[in-house]
This record gives structure tokens, sequence and C-alpha cells, in this order.
């Protein structure tokens, strides 16, 4: 079933039709970058820019497209249509000159340009970056050469999307701002349906309705098996699924976690997912469940598999020295910390400090209570200003109002550091040889890395 008919979506067919200067605010976003990409590989005349100067705007120059840092209305002079990042105020002058030109979004471009291959869409509250990475992995390293769109940077270049020969595309299918229902893939996963994204969505039911949309536009349905409400959703529309449940097609057998990863049995076929974690062989089943809708055979996916390295910011070491491990993980949802810290675990981890960088005010508010139990089991908390991603802030919903929940918990000690600098002296001050130190978050908090490197390296 295609999605319904709407004005926007013929105007961006009408643009994708023709070659024409296209120009993206906010293209240093990981997503936006991705889809910049993709249209430039469409034969888009594509130009951008970013208030900073991420990574992502190097790795575009270097693929040929104008990236430039700082916005202004000059950039507009030539394009002829334009697509904003939801980064990107409103009411900034480069916003404004922009409306005067057809504008969409991300989320309506990306389901379009999307037609023109077979696409597996990969969607869910957690998980859709690693799996859709495996899925991309798989598919790389059984000849089918897929292009990929994806929000993280792939090993081994780090490139957050690339153009194959082959007829299939990967993407991340975003549930953020509803756009998810704008997709109609031949393949549409969901790795799991838990209430996130406050600041769109009025309440569960609202957000689920989403995916139900989603999953109805799609030719094939992959559902996690192991999570209630894709479960639920799953034996409503039908579809193939995956799991540790008895009831799940593709169903993983006596797992085995070790500090290399996990070990199963799949359908009799030895499975080996060299990274942490029950979520990431979760992960893995979904892959190899979609790709067998590509003629993938499951001893082909398991192989590949057996070498997939995980994308930037997730379990990434980013330091070791003097017997101290730094590990860098996009976790900011409770569920997501409960996942990072009992991966932490089967690596043989006892000691753990955590530096989290709570992400929205929205969210902090909504799940205050839920942070702390996610933390079981860490040595101590060091908590940083809440990463405001363009909200205001709101009452209940600060770092203050979530350090107050952690010690009413009163599981293990947590503090508020001011700051990045700030954070990496509080752990360097407590951290010593066989610790962990997790620096979760999906704002800035990755910035944190140059200080606790130079702490970790420093002379005692």
């Amino acid at each position: 079933m295609t999605p319904p008919a709407e004005p926007w979506r013929a105007a961006i067919h009408r643009w994708l039709a023709q070659p024409a200067h296209v120009h993206l605010l906010g293209i240093g976003g990981i997503g936006m970058a991705g889809l910049a990409r993709l249209l430039a590989a469409r034969g888009q005349h594509v130009t951008g820019c970013d208030a900073a100067t991420p990574r992502t705007l190097r790795w575009l120059q270097a693929q040929g497209i104008p990236a430039t840092t700082g916005h202004d209305p000059a950039h507009l002079a030539d394009a002829q249509w334009a697509i904003h990042s939801p980064a990107v105020p409103a009411d900034h002058p480069e916003m404004l000159a922009a409306a005067r030109l057809p504008l969409f979004r991300r989320g309506q471009v990306l389901p379009v340009l999307a037609e023109q291959w077979q696409t597996i869409a990969v969607a869910g509250t957690h998980g859709k970056t690693t799996t859709a990475a495996m899925i991309t992995h798989i598919l790389r390293h059984t000849g089918a050469d897929p292009s990929w769109c994806i929000g993280g940077e792939l090993a081994p270049d780090h490139a957050p999307a690339g153009i194959g020969t082959g007829p299939w595309l990967v993407i991340e299918a975003d549930e953020s701002d509803a756009t998810l229902a704008h997709y109609a893939p031949a393949v549409a996963l969901i790795t799991n349906i838990e209430f996130d994204h406050m600041e769109h969505f009025t309440s569960p039911a609202h957000f689920t309705q989403c995916f139900r949309a989603y999953a109805r536009q799609a030719r094939h349905l992959v559902y996690c098996a192991d999570d209630p409400a894709a479960a639920a959703l799953g034996a409503e529309i039908g579809g193939l699924s995956y799991g540790l449940t008895p009831a799940a097609d593709y169903r993983a057998e006596n797992p085995q976690p070790t500090p290399a990863g996990t070990r199963a049995t799949l359908r009799g076929t030895p499975l080996h997912i060299p990274i942490p974690g029950p979520h990431n062989l979760l992960n893995a089943l979904g892959a190899i469940a979609a790709v067998s809708h590509c003629g993938i055979d499951l001893s082909a996916a398991a192989a590949a598999l057996a070498t997939f390295a995980l994308p930037r910011r997730r379990f990434e070491q980013i330091a070791h020295a003097r017997g101290i491990r730094i590990i860098a993980d996009y976790a900011h949802h409770p569920a997501e910390i409960r996942a990072l810290i009992a991966a932490t675990r089967e690596t043989g981890a006892d000691r753990i400090w955590a530096i989290f960088q709570p992400h929205r005010y929205t969210r902090t508010r909504a799940l205050g209570p839920d942070f702390p139990p996610a933390f079981d089991g860490i040595t101590g908390l060091i908590l940083l200003p809440v990463y405001a991603a363009s909200e205001p802030p709101l009452p209940g919903g600060t770092a203050a109002d979530l350090l107050k929940h952690l010690w009413r918990h009163n599981q293990y000690p947590a503090e508020l550091a001011a700051d990045l600098p700030a954070a990496a002296h509080a752990a360097a001050a407590r951290w010593q040889p066989g610790d962990t130190v997790l620096v979760i978050g999906a704002g800035d908090v990755e910035q944190i890395a140059p200080h606790l490197q130079a702490l970790l390296h420093a002379t005692q």
C-alpha cells in the first residue's frame, strides 16, 4: 500500500525528476548528510550549510558536495528548492529566505527518494542504527552492493551513506516527528516500540499509530517478537518475526555471552556476534530476517556478521590506558542505558563509572523516574546539564530535577558537573586501574573525549 497522496509528495517527485539545485539547511546533521549524498547520486546539484562544523561537513566536501559553516540567506541565491533540518530555528534569516522556495523536511524527501530503490527501512525506538548497519554489512559482504543512508558512521571509513550498484537501499526510518508514516518500503523492520519523543507525540497510542501506518504500507514486515508492542502490531498485520521467544520465526537458541560477544544457534546454524549485549543479538536476528527477503541465505548472513563492527558512538572505545577503558555510547533512553550497562558487564567490567548527558527537557521530564534504575550496577554517576536540542528549559526536566530522582533512588553516588571539563576531572578523581568509564548521551557529550584522554595519559 502506498501512503496517501499529498501535494508535497507530488512536488518532491517533480523536483527529483529533473536536475536542479537543492540547498540543505543543517546539512551537517548525520541524517541530512546522508540525504545529501543520495540526492547528489540521483543527479541533483546539492549545496548546504550548518551552524557548526561537524565531521560530516568534511566528509561531504570529500564527496564533492559544497558544505559550508554558518547560515546566510545568500546561500539561497541560486537554489531552486530547499530542505531543512528541524535543528534550524524557524525564525532564522536563512530559513525565512528559504520559505520563499519550495521547502521540505528531510522526513518528507527521503521517503520519496527511497522509492527509486528496493528499500529496507529500519524503525524502532532503539537499535535502528546498529540493525541498519548490520543489514548493510551483510549485503556488502555477500556481493549485493547496496546503497545506504544511516544515522551513524559505518566502519571501515565512517561514512553515513554510500552508493552501490545493486537495487537495495538500507535506511533508518525516523519516528521522531511522525514522518515514519510517509515510508512504503519493500521491507519494513520494527525493532521495538517504546514511547518516546514526547515533544511531538501526545500519548503511547499516538506513537504506536505512526508505526502502524508504516507497517501497513510495507510489502514485507519484519518485527521483534520479544517486544510486546511490536509483537502486537506484527500479529495484527502479519510478517516475519525474530527474537528469543519460542514463537519467533528467527529464534536464537542457547545464547552464550562472552567478553568477545555472543554465540548462539539459529535454525541449526552457528552464529557469532562479535559485540556484547543481548540487545545486539536481537539486532542481528532482525538483520538476518530482513535480508532473507533479499535472497541472502542464513549461512552467508551469519558468516558476514562474524566480521561486523559497530558504528561510531555505539559502544565505541575511545581510550584505553593504565588499565582503564573509556567507552562512548549514544544511549539516551532508560531502556538503552540499561542495555548498555548489561553489555558492559558482559565484557567483564566490574567497577563502572557513568558520565551522562540527558537529551531534551521533554524526555528528561517524562522519563525522569525511569532513569535511576536504568543505571543500577554502576559504581557512580556524573551528570551533565541537559542537551536542549533546541528545546526551552522545562520545569521538572532539568538535570537538577533528574539529580533529585537519582538521590531518591539512592543506589549509587550521583553528582552534577557544570560542564564537560568538570565532568572529566570528576571521573579522573575517582577512576583506578580496572575501571570502565561510560560516556553516555546523544548530544555533544562526545566532545568530552579529549579531556578524558588527556587526563588518562597525564603523568601521575
